[in-house]
């Protein structure tokens, strides 16, 4: 066991916040699982391949997508960061390198016969639809930064890997880190931006466990200081869940596809957040899990992305017991996410882990 060095300047439950860890990864699985499906169906054709109510669970196998693997790369090099440089040191690099390894499993079809970590595990080397811009941008030998953008992309990669930064010592570190961590493939501020609001949310909601509303609020107002759009359209999604919730009060309506489909498609980084936050918004006590997701997933739309970081946001606030026992039985590399967002917890609390996992150089 390495010795104890907590990443978190603020006290709180280790176990919890292990917890809360394991339950974001998860949680965002799930989501991911759940919209790979119909990612790119409008609507109507959703309707018309699964019914009335759209994609009601994710299929069996529950199937991950670039989004997830990327995340448990991420996460994997934050942790080898850990124990290489005994502590917690800027994460950026560490990331890097962790997108670097999963670009080697979209690269060769079997794991080197000297693999480590998730290299080691066949299971990982599938190529399941991984965005171009993300793929390019790793190909270089340089990572991008914001100082020194590598595109002028706004898409919704960066922050699709983005969640596992709120894992920081403090708040503005897990803001920073998510912007740094973003910019490493997607270059405008409308790309890297959005990836530094929802770290920062993460953070709040599972280190600091402030209210989810209370989180937005926040991250809204840090984010309208780099990129105006982020911040207007996390406005807009909290605008739109009060009404939607008072509307359902009254009986007279409620969230909808149509209110999703109002902050846009979520191929755009700043919408996709917009969706994610609204949906976890209107249905954001334990037992709306499900319905948050599919909330999420039915639009005409970036569904697995959209999804995902719904998950992510619920997870993080309300740890892995909200997420259904049957959708994770089928959930493709389950013990893996879950091994991973429990290390993850642990090293921000300050908690041993095994060192071995995460050992990645002979």
């Amino acid at each position: 066991m390495i010795t104890p060095v907590a990443w978190c300047a603020v006290h709180v439950d280790p176990t919890a916040l292990m917890d809360r860890a394991a339950g974001c990864l998860l949680g965002g699985a799930l989501g991911d699982a759940l919209g790979a499906p119909v990612e790119f169906l409008r609507l109507a054709e959703i309707h018309r391949q699964h019914g009335p109510d759209g994609i009601t669970e994710p299929p069996s196998p529950a199937l991950l997508t670039d989004d997830t693997q990327l995340i448990l790369f991420t996460v994997e090099g934050l942790l080898h960061n850990r124990v290489d440089q005994h502590g917690f040191s800027w994460p950026t690099t560490a990331v890097w390198d962790g997108c670097r390894r999963w670009l080697r499993t979209q690269q060769q079809q079997e794991p080197d016969q000297d693999a480590r970590g998730l290299l080691a595990d066949p299971r990982v080397y599938a190529s399941r639809a991984p965005g171009l811009t993300c793929l390019r941008a790793l190909q270089h030998d340089e990572m991008g930064s914001i100082e020194q953008p590598c595109n002028d992309s706004r898409g919704c990669g960066g922050l699709a890997r983005s969640a596992p930064l709120g894992f920081a010592a403090h708040a503005e570190l897990a803001y920073r880190h998510g912007c740094e961590a973003a910019a490493l493939t997607h270059g405008h501020p409308g790309g890297w931006a959005p990836g530094g609001a929802l770290a920062l949310i993460v953070h709040l909601v599972a280190v600091q466990e402030r209210p989810l509303w209370e989180a937005v609020d926040q991250a809204t107002g840090r984010v309208l200081a780099d990129d105006e759009e982020t911040g207007l359209a996390l406005a807009e999604a909290r605008r739109q869940a009060v009404l939607d919730l008072r509307a359902e009060s009254r009986g007279e309506g409620g969230p909808s596809a149509t209110s999703v489909e109002r902050l846009g498609a979520g191929w755009l980084a700043a919408e996709a957040l917009a969706i994610a936050v609204y949906a976890a918004l209107v249905r954001y006590k334990p037992t709306g899990f499900r319905d948050a997701l599919l909330l999420a997933a039915n639009h005409s739309g970036d569904s697995d992305t959209t999804a995902a970081i719904t998950g992510n946001l619920l997870g993080a606030t309300h740890g892995a017991e909200v997420l259904p026992r049957s959708w994770l039985h089928r959930l493709e590399l389950a013990e893996v996410i879950a091994q991973l967002g429990r290390d993850l917890g642990a090293a921000c609390a300050g908690l041993d882990f095994e060192p071995e996992r995460y050992r990645l150089t002979a």
